[in-house]
């Protein structure tokens, strides 16, 4: 798994698979609309990394990207630690969008 470096702390990486500029419009305007914002991004070779402040804006991002592109979702979690004075795990989530490839 990739390490970021990052000067603001995130709850959620959204994955973006290949990189299209209707669905990062789609992903920063949606993200707006809940209330998170965008805390860094990353290109990588596949695609791009967004890292998001909200975990539950992510989450919903899935649900209405799978509605509008018709393309395939998948939501997992990370484990980044342990609150030590509660004793709860803290957990990340990751949110893959990735646009169904089109026959040629």
């Amino acid at each position: 798994m990739k390490k970021y470096i990052t000067q603001k702390p995130y709850q959620a990486k959204v994955q973006i698979r290949p990189f299209n500029e209707k669905v990062y419009s789609f992903v920063k305007q949606s993200l707006k609309i809940d209330g998170a914002e965008i805390t860094d991004e990353f290109k990588r070779k596949e695609g791009l990394d967004v890292l998001v402040s909200s975990s539950r804006a992510a989450f919903s991002l899935a649900k209405k990207f799978k509605k509008k592109f018709d393309g395939e979702t998948k939501i997992t979690n990370s484990l980044v630690g342990e609150d030590k004075q509660v004793g709860k795990r803290i957990y990340r989530l990751t949110v893959l969008l990735r646009l169904k490839e089109k026959p040629l």
